[in-house]
């Protein structure tokens, strides 16, 4: 029994719209990702929370040694 195989997805130089190709007979996915518009957009509210949140850690880091210093108060000699 012979196969037909021209159909198949893995015919050489077989390439689908959707970003599937096949090089040297191995299927390759050069699709993008499935993220919707909300899901990109809830992932970037999320990266800006985080930039916020280590903005603020590091601004109360520097008032703290500043505070500190302040309180030493000037050397004596």
């Amino acid at each position: 029994m012979k196969l037909d195989l021209k159909n198949s997805i893995y015919a050489k130089g077989y390439t689908l719209g959707s970003g599937l190709e096949v090089k040297n007979g191995r299927l390759i996915n050069n699709r993008p990702d499935g993220m919707s518009g909300i899901a990109e957009a809830a992932k970037a509210r999320k990266v800006m929370k985080r930039i916020e949140k280590v903005g603020m850690i590091s601004e109360g880091v520097s008032l703290g040694y500043m505070r500190a210093e302040m309180m030493e108060g000037p050397e004596e000699m």
